[in-house]
């Protein structure tokens, strides 16, 4: 519900004109209340506009760790706490110290499980440690795309999103278990 501020200030006014009474004498407790609901007014449609939702978190990305197999990562994507819509992305790339792999499209939920340091995979093992693990997702049409919330909201996030692990303060190496939440940000320009 959008909130009509000329109205509210006409009902402002008109309140302030009847308490003032038909003299035409401004009292200073009138005067006080006309202010104090002018204020609440700003307040309240401040107010109308910071409930909106600027961040939505749909997942989870994850080192599990590196064993005789390689080195694991997971990325669950599950907005189903958010939204009753799936998601699509044309791709969700996992970036692991310079190197790379990408899963294509997917629709959500989705857990996908990457391993590295292996023969036939592209990613580099974390068996001597790794500084930068990250992944990125691109939107089904590589433009920024919209979804509701399921309190009704629209939500529209740019086309491509980007999580990221790096070491934990006072660490040199990202540590096994260490995750991170994917997170999409509000594009308020829609571009």
């Amino acid at each position: 519900m959008k909130l009509n501020f000329r109205v509210y200030l006409l009902r402002a006014r008109l309140l302030f004109y009847t308490l003032a009474g038909l003299s035409g004498q401004v009292l200073p407790q009138v005067l006080m209340r006309f202010k104090l609901a002018v204020s609440l007014l700003f307040f309240a449609l401040a107010a109308t506009g910071a409930g909106r939702t600027n961040r939505v978190a749909i997942g989870t990305l994850a080192y599990l760790g590196t064993g005789q197999f390689g080195s694991a990562f997971r990325v669950a994507l599950d907005p189903s706490a958010l939204t009753s819509q799936p998601l699509s992305f044309a791709s969700v790339t996992l970036f692991v110290d310079g190197t790379s792999q990408t899963a294509g499209p997917i629709t959500t939920p989705v857990t996908l499980l990457y391993i590295g340091g292996t023969v036939n995979s592209p990613l580099a093992s974390c068996a001597s440690g790794c500084v930068s693990i990250a992944v990125q997702l691109v939107s089904a049409t590589g433009e920024p795309f919209s979804f509701n919330l399921l309190d009704g909201e629209e939500f529209t996030t740019f086309a491509v999103q980007t999580a990221a692990l790096r070491p934990l303060p006072g660490q040199k190496l990202i540590q096994a278990q260490q995750s991170v939440p994917i997170v999409l940000k509000r594009n308020a320009s829609g571009k």
